[in-house]
């Protein structure tokens, strides 16, 4: 008898708390774009753009392939690793966003009961600026910037899911 590396919990929540979009646009950059209001991006199979993401299900899908791909399925296809080293990398990618620790949406009836200014909200997400070392090289910077274009990409995401609750 085996025993599994990984939990269902664990890989439920790397397959659904972590945007597709996002995955496909900063983490992987795969070329991507918005047409008439749909995102899209490069297929990784058949290299053409008649894609769209569905961020209900947190999948992407191709529609001259016919295939959906979930986070772990785009990162293996991307990366050209396997199933362990993609859980990996993708646990590393959401133990530093924000992504991990993101509160449940609350119901209609509490949403005007705890309202926060969005200044409160991008210090709680957004760490301190760290005292830059003299030795540092500018791969640590600009994978420190990289992680907070990251962290405003996902509140902006979940800024446009809340705006469209409203609709």
């Amino acid at each position: 008898m085996t025993t599994r590396r990984f939990s269902n919990q664990e890989l439920y929540s790397l397959r659904n708390k972590i945007p597709v979009s996002i995955l496909i646009e900063k983490v992987l950059r795969i070329p991507s774009r918005t047409t008439e209001g749909a995102f899209r991006f490069l297929c990784p199979l058949c290299n053409e753009f008649n894609t769209a993401v569905n961020s209900k299900t947190n999948l992407a899908r191709c529609f001259r392939c016919e295939k959906n791909f979930n986070t772990i399925d785009l990162v293996m296809l991307i990366k050209k690793t396997d199933f362990v080293n993609t859980i990996r990398f993708l646990k590393n990618y959401q133990k530093n966003t924000p992504t991990k620790n993101h509160p449940k949406p609350q119901s209609s009836e509490d949403k005007n009961q705890d309202t926060q200014h969005i200044g409160g909200i991008l210090k709680s997400i957004i760490p301190p600026r760290p005292i830059i070392e003299p030795f540092e090289s500018d791969e640590d910077v600009c994978e420190r910037i990289l992680a907070i274009e990251q962290k405003l990409e996902y509140l902006a995401h979940q800024i446009e899911e809340i705006t469209t609750r409203f609709e």
